[in-house]
């Protein structure tokens, strides 16, 4: 099982609670805040698409933020986008997601 578990998308609700629940260690085996993980939900993956997240937007947002983490100047900007790339593609294969 993973994020999609073979569906072409999942409610917005259904990922927002993923996001609370995901036990994803990044780095120093830190997990990321309460607010990282809301920014993610409000910034990342905006609700003027729609009220699903389809497998295309997940990829093309981890496309947007690989692409915004290569053209950033600010190292520490560029850490925090590696950290968020690296904990939405765990979140993306993890089989132990809570539903």
């Amino acid at each position: 099982m993973s994020l999609f578990d073979k569906q072409p998308s999942i409610p917005r609700s259904q990922f927002k609670e993923t996001l609370k629940k995901a036990d994803i260690k990044i780095g120093s085996g830190r997990q990321l805040s309460k607010l990282e993980r809301e920014r993610i939900e409000k910034v990342d993956f905006p609700k003027r698409f729609g009220s699903s997240i389809s497998q295309g937007e997940y990829k093309r947002t981890l496309n947007r933020l690989s692409a915004q983490k290569r053209d950033e100047q600010d190292f520490t900007r560029k850490i925090k986008l590696g950290k968020e790339i690296k904990f939405l593609k765990e979140l993306e294969k993890k089989p132990d997601l809570p539903k």
